[in-house]
């Protein structure tokens, strides 16, 4: 049994901890392993312990690695790919042929140059919207007032699948900050599904340092990389 095997019973009691405490099932909850800058070997041995979500955050860097791993998504049998970061406009292309999902449409601009790609290729592609829920003047994501607006209209693009929200907590220790972020995010996500029905399923929000919090709040899926590959090694 390897170090991912380990960390991975971890997260599962972690996450079995926090069901208990908020009510909830663990089956409700799926871990999208992010994987920026992780070897494929590392993904391939995260495939073989049951992660079937995985993250990448920059289209390069996916377009080389995805191919090496040999895991092909676009559903079916193979891991979902998820496009887990800012995504520039003029990446629309590559990211609507690579990605199963993108987890961070942040403006409609975006959104429309999705779409237009997709129709290119007749493809259906799964989309998130970010929230900005911190506030803060350097992060992506759609301002609160302006969410329910935008949901309305990319849930009516021709090839985008809207099915649910997606936050990035602040980067701080204080908990009642990320109380805040994380209890704003899930009223948002409950206005888009009372809004556009149970086709608005997934609240992606937590990462390795939060990620139980998050699921106290309803977070349907988690993100973590630390927490399964251990700390970035960026050189």
């Amino acid at each position: 049994m390897g170090f991912i095997d380990d960390n991975l019973k971890k997260i599962e009691w972690k996450i079995a901890r926090a069901c208990r405490e908020s009510g909830r099932q663990t089956d409700e909850i799926t871990i999208v392993a992010i994987t920026k800058t992780v070897a494929p070997a590392l993904i391939i041995e995260a495939r073989r312990a049951g992660i079937n979500h995985f993250g990448e955050s920059k289209v390069q860097e996916a377009s080389a690695k995805i191919p090496k791993t040999g895991l092909v998504g676009r559903q079916g049998e193979g891991p979902i790919w998820h496009m887990v970061g800012h995504l520039q406009t003029n990446k629309a292309k590559p990211a609507a042929a690579l990605f199963d999902r993108i987890d961070a449409i942040d403006s409609l601009k975006l959104a429309e140059a999705l779409s237009k790609e997709c129709s290119k290729i007749s493809r259906q592609l799964t989309v998130l919207l970010e929230i900005n829920s911190s506030g803060e003047a350097a992060k992506y994501g759609f301002a609160p007032e302006k969410l329910l607006t935008a949901a309305r209209k990319i849930s009516g693009m021709d090839c985008l699948q809207l099915v649910g929200l997606m936050t990035v907590g602040p980067l701080t220790d204080d908990p009642d900050a990320i109380d805040k972020s994380f209890a704003l995010t899930c009223e948002y996500y409950r206005q888009m599904k009372n809004e556009l029905g149970d086709s608005i399923h997934i609240l992606s929000m937590g990462m390795s340092a939060d990620f139980e919090r998050a699921i106290r709040y309803g977070a349907t899926e988690v993100r973590l990389g630390t927490a399964i590959f251990g700390p970035r090694d960026y050189t």
